[in-house]
């Protein structure tokens, strides 16, 4: 460093900027992209499945099944905005604009071959909001329609009231006050990781700025990406992050080492029981540790569905056999078929066998 330099004046910040709107305008985008970075963290939390789209009808979408037929959609208009919003300025239409904020919000939901699978409709303000029930002394962070005074209802309804297909649309509408706050929001998600992963396995060594990195660079990827997909894998690899890839994520930059009583008695079974040379041995080892990894920080449902399949069949046949390695043959021809894909391996599923023979199972 020039420390010469630290005394200098800045020729560039002798004058104003002539043109601010650019920052305003990324720092607006970018919040949208963190409060979704936030939201699939709260949604890993609790177990959920979920896909999270973003720029998909509304700045943010999220589907709570990744199963097409069972999914129903949350879509969120995400607003960064020093100002209080009320009914007049959510309704009315202001100079310069065609539609109103609460007519925009509804073209995006209603008369849409997708409307029927909309479960909820938010609008989410940084500025807060001040309706009736805040002058009644009330104080809540997501505001239901159905808080709104007969009034209130009255201005939405005639907002939208030349828009198609508007039957269900107000009961789903909420208003949100995001605690994600306006400023510093990228060290407050990357706090929000580690407090997640000291919760839901707490021990572990994690690499949060890592985790942040991959995630929030597949967020503006995907946003970035304004194809359409008319199938719903292709939309679900393109244009969303789901609860299976965070995990994924997650676990990539996680670790912590198996107990070492486990492993050496792992380590012994193998040498004894199925006669395998070092290279063999070591592959089993690796998927011994990335089963163990998944089981102690995976909240995906996939995970505890393939535990208690390997679970089940080993009590099925545990008293049949003396020898590990050839329980684990009857094991595999009961596994069902959604276990056995899960696995990209034979040895990943010698070492799943394995931790749950000698932690999960009581024989």
């Amino acid at each position: 460093m020039d420390f010469d330099n630290l005394k200098l004046t800045n020729p560039l910040g002798l004058e104003p900027k002539r043109e601010k709107s650019g920052s305003d305008t990324f720092r607006k985008y970018n919040y949208q992209y963190h409060w979704a970075f936030c939201r699939i963290l709260d949604e890993h939390e609790i177990g959920s499945e979920f896909a999270l789209f973003i720029e998909e009808h509304e700045d943010v979408t999220i589907a709570d099944s990744l199963d097409v037929t069972k999914t129903t959609f949350e879509l969120n208009q995400i607003k960064e905005t020093s100002k209080r919003h009320t009914i007049h300025s959510l309704t009315n239409v202001s100079k310069g604009e065609s539609k109103s904020l609460i007519a925009k919000l509804a073209e995006s939901c209603c008369d849409k071959s997708y409307s029927q699978k909309i479960s909820k409709v938010n609008f989410v303000s940084t500025g807060g909001y001040s309706f009736n029930i805040h002058k009644e002394g009330y104080n809540f962070e997501v505001i239901d329609s159905g808080e709104l005074n007969d009034e209130e209802v009255k201005k939405v309804e005639d907002a939208i009231s030349n828009i198609s297909g508007i039957e269900g649309f107000i009961p789903k509408l909420a208003f949100v006050i995001p605690s994600l706050p306006e400023k510093g929001f990228d060290f407050v998600v990357e706090g929000k990781i580690s407090s997640l992963i000291s919760k839901i396995a707490p021990g572990l060594k994690y690499d949060a700025n890592s985790i942040y990195e991959c995630v929030i660079r597949d967020l503006n990827r995907k946003g970035e990406n304004s194809f359409d997909y008319k199938n719903w894998d292709d939309a679900l690899k393109r244009k969303a992050i789901t609860s299976g890839q965070l995990s994924d994520v997650i676990e990539q930059h996680i670790s912590r080492k198996p107990d070492e009583n486990i492993v050496s008695e792992m380590i012994q079974i193998l040498n004894d029981e199925y006669s395998l040379n070092s290279l063999a041995r070591r592959k089993i080892v690796r998927g011994f540790n990335r089963y163990y990894t998944r089981k102690i920080a995976s909240r995906d449902l996939i995970v505890k569905e393939v535990s208690n399949d390997i679970i089940r069949c080993i009590k099925n046949h545990a008293k049949k056999h003396t020898n590990a390695r050839a329980l684990e043959a009857d094991v595999k021809k009961e596994l069902n078929e959604k276990t056995l894909v899960f696995f990209p391996s034979q040895e990943d599923i010698t070492g799943a066998f394995l931790y749950e023979l000698l932690e999960g199972v009581e024989i």
